[in-house]
């Protein structure tokens, strides 16, 4: 649809109430009536992509003799200034992660769309500029010639997506192959008790997926105790380090530092039910870090939009083998620890190890 017909839809109050970037997700493309050096340099914007090469003039490694070439339509979700400089990289990735961004609740600000771009491409590609750090510039910046190696997901999955931009296929096949572009991570949860196997859900919660796994890669719930454990609703980790015991053998723990806070994604419309892992906040919708819980019980008064939890938590994995260690440690006689509150499981419970599968 053209910004007309939504104007006409919906009236000009509403269409000029809506944010820049919205306005572009809901048309799908920009038409630039003004010249390029007059785009706001920070803003994002939405590009369509005909035809062409695979390029990026900003790279310090040449490209190989033989560029990709594109076909069909790509999207870009660029900043002004990527455009002007016309530093932008041509290719089915950034028509993946496009169409996961179609999939954002409305009012989201620029700042949101950029994380949750960000925290996609984390999903999806390595260091490609090799800055130290992943985000977006790395997709724009990825060339299926020369940075293959960067990409995470199967080459078979970016292709499919390809071959549905090229033949034209309608936006629910183009979703569908971009949901497996940017896939799912299996990892295994090593307890005490026994092994839990998780999937997260990268489409649907893309920041809250990629906070998680980055905490994964760098170790950090290794060696972690299971702080909270209430039987028939969940049981909760990603606070208490394991330090080891005392002359009495009691356990000894510490309180483990984490990374900054991450929007909170609990409009993603999947709901917390038994088996699936949320993130643990504070009061505040958008305080979640490290700590998260798994559902043992179907918990939709914790959904967005519920009478007693509007904002919601963020589901973002769901176990798919060995809820009968959960239940099991969900089960276990409980006190009270000073410094952490009630519902500690007494012996403590010990989360060995996290790993990527």
């Amino acid at each position: 649809m053209r910004a007309s017909d939504w104007i006409g839809q919906g009236g000009q109050q509403q269409w000029d109430d809506w944010s820049s970037l919205l306005r572009l997700l809901v048309v799908g493309i920009t038409q630039f009536g003004a010249q390029l050096s007059e785009l706001d340099s920070q803003s994002l914007y939405v590009v369509t992509a005909h035809g062409g090469e695979d390029y990026d003039p900003g790279r310090k490694q040449l490209l190989s003799d033989s560029p990709v070439e594109v076909q069909g339509s790509w999207h870009v979700i660029a900043t002004g200034e990527r455009i002007t400089e016309g530093n932008l990289k041509i290719s089915v990735l950034t028509e993946a992660l496009y169409r996961q961004q179609l999939q954002a609740p409305a009012g989201l600000s620029n700042k949101a769309i950029l994380d949750r771009l960000n925290a996609a491409a984390q999903l999806v590609v390595g260091d490609v500029d090799r800055n130290g750090t992943i985000d977006y510039d790395d997709v724009l910046r990825w060339n299926q010639t020369i940075d293959g190696a960067f990409l995470l997901g199967p080459q078979d999955k970016l292709a499919a997506l390809s071959d549905a931009v090229t033949s034209g296929q309608p936006a629910d096949m183009l979703d569908l192959h971009s949901r497996e572009v940017l896939g799912s991570q299996r990892v295994e949860m090593s307890f005490d008790v026994g092994t839990v196997l998780l999937e997260t859900y990268n489409w649907e919660s893309p920041v809250t997926a990629a906070n998680f796994l980055n905490y994964v890669r760098a170790g950090f719930y290794d060696q972690m105790l299971v702080h909270r454990a209430i039987n028939g609703f969940m049981i909760q980790m990603g606070l208490l380090s394991f330090d080891g015991y005392n002359d009495e053998d009691r356990v000894t723990w510490s309180i483990r530092t984490p990374g900054p806070s991450i929007i909170n994604e609990a409009s993603n419309r999947l709901s917390n039910s038994r088996g699936t892992l949320s993130m643990a906040r504070t009061s505040d919708p958008n305080s979640a870090t490290a700590q998260f819980f798994i559902n043992q019980a179907d918990n939709s008064f914790l959904d967005f939009g519920s009478s007693n939890n509007p904002d919601g938590y963020a589901v973002f994995a769901r176990v798919y083998s060995g809820m009968s260690v959960v239940d099991e440690i969900a089960a276990e006689p409980t006190t009270q620890l000073a410094g952490v509150g009630s519902d500690v499981p007494a012996r403590g419970v010990l989360l060995q190890s996290v790993r990527f599968l």
